[in-house]
């Protein structure tokens, strides 16, 4: 029996061995190859990575599946195995050299390139196409048969597959026709019904519209191609928004106007070009309505700046002594407000004594209280504040202007501490602008009752004098650059 064995070599007493040798270690030996290749590919972000997995999921299986049954296992190259695993390892290798082509020329796109413009419906509606014509002529090669009597089945089949499948065929049919069109591609603002997102996908049966609050709506293509729907990304990126709300009767209309287009054209991240106007557009039962019109440079910025404008309208109102009516019908006697009483200025310099006797100034002029909204420009740099401030609640960041005039935060003041103080020192401009970190409630006084309170304190006006020049020295030291 030995000597049999080693007169007779495995290789000899199994049919097709060394076949089956090679395809059983070079097929995990190509897998592995693969793997890493596609390892590299991913890591430098080479544009083949996709066409090395077509490769290894595809190809590779369906050929080794081929080698096994034509070389290992002897099957009758004519028999419907061979021929099956032939058709299916063609198939796979003319989808993956379709995907090659595709990763070629639009696998790095440069942005606004004619690649990039090509949607990826469109791209993978001609690789279905190209493998579909591809199989009509792998199926006339390895059957022998007539691609003709192939098509008259198909077209008898088809009719029976388009009753069963109307809606997912006319989603796609309304797909391509959005493709033509082009109303809208992957990254526009869309408003769609109630749905108002960015589109994030195209593809053949819907569109994915992703919304502000990260929600995912997917609306199919015949709805969208059936009805109407808003690209809020076309013609420009530039969106116009409209803002209405209503004033008190006894505010002189052309000065709520006034006030409210000056605090559109301070509101950061409104265009100034279109420039922001401001309406009146009728009278209502308990008011009279404006309508604010301001543009911002794309649809992402809409609602946070929308936000600001709503809240600073609030402020400004209040500061400036406009009403805004609540919506409701009430009596009110003389003097009376449905809102929160304000504080009078000798509540509010409680806490703040040495500028009591201001109070009392034989001008006649009682300080103001204003707030302003976080974000609100209370005096740009170079400009000149009306007036003596004293800050009662919050914090303000002061600025100037640094290099290319951009602004530079050169310190904070908070309550007790005061600004516009240069109109007690010389009425100059201020080198140093006021911006409110957060909400800010300030007092206002008259400048001539003021001058008459320094001139009776000196160790307050020492005070001011001294917090004026450390201001204007942080402002000289930041245009230094130190």
């Amino acid at each position: 029996m030995i000597e049999w064995l080693l007169t007779h070599p495995l290789s000899t007493r199994v049919p097709n061995f060394w076949p089956a040798v090679i395809l059983a270690l070079g097929f995990p030996l190509v897998e592995l190859a693969l793997t890493e290749a596609i390892a590299v590919c991913e890591r430098r972000g080479v544009r083949f990575a996709r066409t090395l997995h077509n490769l290894r999921g595809l190809v590779v299986p369906s050929l080794a599946v081929l080698l096994l049954v034509s070389l290992v296992l002897g099957l009758p190259a004519q028999g419907g195995v061979v021929r099956v695993a032939e058709t299916v390892f063609w198939i796979a290798a003319l989808y993956a050299i379709v995907g090659a082509f595709n990763d070629a020329f639009f696998g790095r796109a440069a942005a606004d390139s004619w690649q990039d413009r090509v949607p990826t419906l469109l791209r993978d509606l001609i690789r279905i196409a190209l493998v579909a014509a591809g199989g009509l002529v792998i199926y006339s090669k390895v059957w022998g048969q007539e691609v003709g009597g192939a098509l008259t089945a198909l077209g008898v089949g088809s009719v029976v597959i388009g009753l069963a499948l109307q809606e997912p065929l006319g989603n796609l049919v309304s797909g391509l026709m959005l493709l033509f069109e082009r109303p809208l591609k992957d990254g526009d603002w869309v408003r769609a019904g109630d749905v108002t997102g960015r589109v994030i996908e195209i593809n053949w049966r819907s569109v994915h519209i992703e919304t502000a609050t990260r929600e995912l709506h997917i609306v199919p293509n015949v709805s969208l191609y059936k009805s109407e729907f808003s690209n809020l990304s076309r013609p420009t990126l530039v969106r116009t928004e409209v803002v209405e709300i209503g004033f008190g009767y006894d505010d002189p209309p052309n000065r709520v106007k006034e006030v409210l287009q000056e605090m559109l054209e301070s509101t950061p991240g409104v265009l100034a070009t279109p420039a922001p106007v401001v309406r009146a557009i009728g009278y209502g039962d308990y008011s009279v309505t404006y309508r604010l019109i301001f543009s911002v440079a794309t649809q992402e910025e809409l609602w946070a700046i929308r936000d600001g404008i709503v809240c600073r309208v609030w402020y400004v109102a209040r500061r400036e002594g406009l009403t805004i009516p609540y919506p409701i019908q009430m009596e009110y006697g003389p003097g009376e407000s449905p809102g929160r009483p304000e504080p009078s200025p000798a509540e509010a310099l409680k806490s703040h004594a040495r500028f009591a006797p201001a109070l009392a100034h034989p001008s006649g002029r009682r300080p103001a209280v204003r707030d302003y909204a976080r974000g609100e420009t209370i005096h740009a740099t170079k400009g000149r504040f009306q007036g003596f401030a004293l800050i009662l609640s919050g914090k303000a960041t002061l600025q100037t202007t640094g290099d290319h005039d951009r602004p530079v935060t050169i310190g904070s003041i908070g309550p007790g501490e005061c600004f516009g103080d240069q109109l007690t020192a010389g009425g100059g401009l201020d080198d140093v602008g006021i911006v409110a970190a957060e909400d800010l409630r300030i007092l206002v006084f008259d400048p001539v009752a003021i001058g008459d309170l320094l001139d009776h304190s000196p160790s307050l006006a020492a005070e001011i004098g001294d917090a004026l020049e450390s201001r204007r020295r942080a402002a000289q030291a930041a245009r230094r650059g130190k």
